[in-house]
């Protein structure tokens, strides 16, 4: 169980011990062996288990008293970084299972040496057996390696006395995020349409979604999809209805094949909302999207972009006014076809292609 109250206290205190522990291990590694090492307290723990997970340790234990110790745990690639800069760079990588005396020495005499700077800072009291661990992680990074690397100082607790420092400034609340954007989609709605239909769209058509309603989107992020309510725009309110490409003409003979009924989904391109507006969706509150309404909506069948367009609102429904179709789907003319706007289009979406669709023969 996580004691909340403690990693509070820890949190509070995270500056007291990088102000007192850094500069001993910096100046120490500096004396040791070379300038250029660069070290960072990266989390103060009472559990070492996830900090030193796949990871081997040269370990040195200093005994404080009859029942206490102190235990400093120099990682192997640390060790092979503190080489690189020491000595150069060479095709000789250290492994602890193959460590000579004299490297054994060199590491355990650093190691002495720290805790030996470190020491006037403890408050040891004798023959008290302390129960409590607190391990400092550290990462070591040189000018020449490539990855900063571990090692930990294990002391127990109630041998120091760290003091609270609050921060100057209030700690961030939800509410310090609420204008940062994140994208997402927005799925405005469906509809049932004819192959026919497809192939006769054209620029300037109206295509109503009859699976929509101008107060309802359906927001999708990564594995998240939730419907949530919107105040609709009054200005993209058509006043009238206008059927557009969603008309068939009844005169027109049709095969098998262009009667075939398609779901056709309304979606806009990827869209940048708030995290405000998103903790409102998480809310159930009615949220006002007006910012992303200049956005252009896609078209598309089996996921596959049909046409593009602008968003309207005709009779309580999502429609689109269509500006762009795709070649596969219309014979538009040349210089819609050919647009700089759709070439890049064609680059980033499939289009749709009638013969994704087979046609079973049944008799």
């Amino acid at each position: 169980m996580i004691n909340s109250v403690f990693f509070d206290e820890l949190y509070k205190q995270f500056a007291w011990y990088d102000s007192v522990f850094t500069p001993v291990v910096e100046n120490c590694s500096n004396e040791f062996f070379f300038d250029g090492f660069e070290y960072k307290l990266a989390s103060i723990s009472t559990n070492m288990n996830v900090l030193s997970q796949n990871d081997t340790f040269f370990v040195t234990k200093v005994k404080i008293n009859s029942k206490n110790d102190v235990y400093i745990r120099i990682s192997q690639e640390a060790i092979n970084v503190i080489l690189d800069k020491v000595l150069g760079k060479n095709n000789r990588r250290f492994e602890l299972t193959e460590v000579t005396e004299l490297e054994a020495r060199i590491i355990t005499a650093f190691n002495d040496f720290l805790y030996e700077s470190l020491a006037p800072n403890f408050k040891i009291e004798a023959h008290r057996r302390y129960n409590e661990i607190l391990h400092l992680t550290y990462f070591v990074k040189s000018e020449i390696s490539d990855s900063a690397a571990k090692f930990i100082i294990s002391v127990p607790k109630d041998i120091l006395t760290p003091k609270d420092i609050e921060p100057k400034e209030a700690r961030f609340e939800d509410k310090d995020f609420a204008n940062s954007l994140v994208e997402v989609n927005l799925l405005l709605g469906s509809t049932v349409f004819p192959v026919a239909d497809i192939k006769k769209l054209d620029v300037g058509d109206i295509v109503v979604f009859e699976n929509s309603n101008s107060s309802e989107m359906t927001l999708i992020c990564d594995n998240i999809v939730q419907k949530f309510q919107v105040k609709p725009n009054i200005k993209i309110i058509e006043p009238y209805d206008i059927g557009g490409g969603n008309n068939m003409d009844e005169n027109t003979n049709t095969n098998l094949w262009d009667s075939i009924q398609v779901d056709m989904s309304a979606e806009f391109d990827k869209v940048k909302v708030t995290l405000g507006e998103l903790k409102s969706i998480e809310e159930g509150l009615i949220v006002d999207l007006c910012s992303v309404y200049d956005n252009k909506v896609s078209l598309k069948v089996g996921g596959k972009l049909v046409a593009a367009g602008e968003l309207v609102i005709i009779n309580d429904r999502f429609g689109v006014r269509i500006e762009k179709v795709n070649d596969s789907s219309n014979s538009a003319p040349a210089e819609t076809q050919h647009s700089e706007e759709a070439e890049k289009t064609e680059e980033t979406q499939q289009d749709f292609d009638y013969s994704d669709f087979e046609v079973e023969n049944n008799q």
